[in-house]
């Protein structure tokens, strides 16, 4: 169940269900590739794997399968998403996630296609995938600096939020 007061995991600053969610729901088709791009993110941070294979373009999905995605999106904490640069088919963004308490970042140039009418991710160039820091379980969770809700609590040490 959706927390209807979650902010958008795609970084908009928008409510979730006002954001990302109609697309992952199938209610909207997102108009760029942008739009693909943030909602599939938010389905990461979501853990919605069906959605994230769905809009693979065909020849990418070969090399995909929803349960691979699946644990990959349980593995990590998705952050943030920060947008660098945009054009018609191509998006480069930041991803911020942690994973095995380590928080990473992810820098990629991705390639989107337009297939029966619906944009599709076909495949990037991942040109950064830093290790950040080891978070240690008495500090801050680095949650904190991402806001992933309205009611966000600050301050919270990272085994009390995010730690498994």
């Amino acid at each position: 169940m959706i927390n209807t007061m979650m902010l958008c995991p795609c970084g908009s600053k928008s409510l979730l269900i006002d954001c990302c969610q109609p697309y992952i729901n199938g209610d909207k088709k997102p108009e760029s590739a942008e739009q693909l791009m943030r909602s599939r993110f938010s389905a990461y941070a979501l853990c919605n794997a069906t959605y994230i294979f769905n809009t693979y373009a065909a020849k990418s999905q070969v090399d995909n399968s929803i349960e691979d995605i699946k644990q990959w999106a349980k593995a990590c904490k998705w952050l943030a998403l920060e947008v660098h640069q945009t054009t018609k088919s191509t998006v480069e963004f930041s991803a911020y996630y942690i994973h095995d308490d380590t928080l990473c970042e992810l820098r990629e140039h991705s390639n989107f296609v337009i297939e029966q009418g619906a944009w599709r991710y076909l495949d990037g160039d991942i040109s950064k995938n830093d290790i950040i820091t080891k978070v240690k379980r008495n500090e801050v969770c680095p949650c904190n600096n991402y806001e992933s809700s309205i009611t966000v609590k600050k301050n919270k040490k990272y085994k009390h939020c995010c730690a498994n």
